[in-house]
This record gives structure tokens, sequence and C-alpha cells, in this order.
């Protein structure tokens, strides 16, 4: 069970930088954009470290 948990925290935290990044080019701020697009890849990529180790 708390596999499955963190992994699914971890994909709400890259939706919800997804959603953000969206809402924030929508409205011309290209630096929350980036921040939040960073955040989604370093969320992405960290995830994805830890299932390949097994840890989550």
């Amino acid at each position: 069970m708390p596999d499955e948990f963190s992994r699914t925290i971890a994909f709400l935290a890259v939706v919800m930088a997804l959603l953000f990044a969206g809402i924030h080019f929508h409205h011309g701020n290209i630096l929350a954009t980036l921040y939040f697009m960073t955040g989604a890849i370093l969320v992405t990529a960290v995830t994805h470290l830890n299932v390949r180790r097994g840890l989550i």
C-alpha cells in the first residue's frame, strides 16, 4: 500500500506542476512557467530513480 500511495502522490505532484505551468503560461508569466516545468521534470526523475531502486 505505501508503494502505491507514494506513486500516486508523485503523479499528482507532476500533474499539479504541469497545471500550474499552463496557468502561468496563459497569463504570460514565463519565469513561473519555467519554475513549475522544472519542478515537474525533477519530480518525475526522482520518482523514476526511486522506482528503479525499489524504494517505492
